[in-house]
């Protein structure tokens, strides 16, 4: 036995652990501040190493980049912008990092998207938001705006929106009979009730919607109808068109149903069925 270990106290034995454990967290703190940037250099006191990996502030002016690239006008022509932020973060650096820091990132994400949006003077379809989840597929760390529950909705808007482009497109040009409103009485036959809705079409005019809310230019409040069903869209002729917009239980021409983003003719007498709600289309 060496003398240097023979002058090893058994009180010595809790603080060199203490140390071992001290440097455990250190080294752990290190794989964090390589994905995280300056958060952790902050918590620990010391200033932090120019590193060619995201620091917050590249993970930030990136966010701020996507936001406007990704905001959109709404129905009302107002901008909008993301409100949902999710902050993916490397698998591992994730579950090593401790919750604290994680939090500080968040709040620092938060802030910078609020300041963002307000300073743009963009609008949001639900209160701001971030949320961290550790992702196999992000090396660092990384961040995606999006609109989280009303995605889905605005992604059928667009889908929408280019299916009436794509049918005013391929209307024939040679002629046009009129550029004055052509009046269409929709009777609308529901399980429940039955109404009458008037519509003023201007050929080769804006699409109208068909669905279950009540932005939609004629609302039918079903179950079987989707919240955007259906779109309606006069061509240049006079000729009332349908298309179905991606809904779930299908619109029908007497009885056959068409297929998705196939614009078909509504011919007089014929009964149009959005869910199980029968419509008929009478010009007045």
């Amino acid at each position: 036995m060496s003398e240097e270990t023979d002058k090893k106290k058994p009180e010595d034995a809790p603080k060199e652990k203490k140390k071992r454990d001290e440097a455990l967290v250190e080294r752990l703190m290190r794989r964090v501040l390589e994905g995280m940037g300056s958060v952790v250099d902050r918590k620990l006191g010391r200033e932090a190493e120019a590193h060619p990996g995201f620091t917050t502030t590249k993970l930030i002016e990136r966010m701020k980049q996507l936001v406007d690239e990704r905001a959109r006008a709404d129905a009302e022509g107002r901008r909008i912008a993301p409100h949902l932020f999710k902050l993916k973060v490397e698998w591992g650096t994730h579950s090593e990092a401790p919750p604290e820091y994680i939090k500080e990132l968040e709040h620092e994400v938060l802030a910078a998207a609020i300041d963002f949006i307000n300073d743009r003077r963009y609008r949001t379809l639900a209160p701001i938001k971030v949320e961290t989840s550790a992702d196999i597929f992000t090396s660092g760390i990384a961040v995606d705006p999006s609109y989280g529950e009303f995605e889905e909705e605005l992604k059928r808007r667009d889908q929408a929106e280019q299916l009436h482009l794509e049918m005013a497109d391929a209307v024939p040009k040679a002629k046009t009979l009129t550029t004055t409103d052509v009046q269409i009485l929709a009777r609308v036959n529901a399980p429940e009730r039955a109404f009458e809705k008037p519509l003023a079409f201007r050929p080769g005019g804006r699409r109208m919607s068909v669905g279950r809310v009540a932005d939609n230019d004629l609302q039918l409040e079903h179950p079987s109808v989707s919240k955007i069903h259906a779109s309606l869209v006069m061509n240049r002729e006079g000729t009332l068109l349908v298309a179905d917009t991606g809904s779930t239980n299908g619109t029908f021409i007497n009885g056959r149903r068409i297929a998705y983003g196939e614009a078909r003719q509504i011919e007089d007498g014929d009964v149009v069925s959005f869910g199980d709600v029968e419509v008929r289309f009478k010009r007045q």
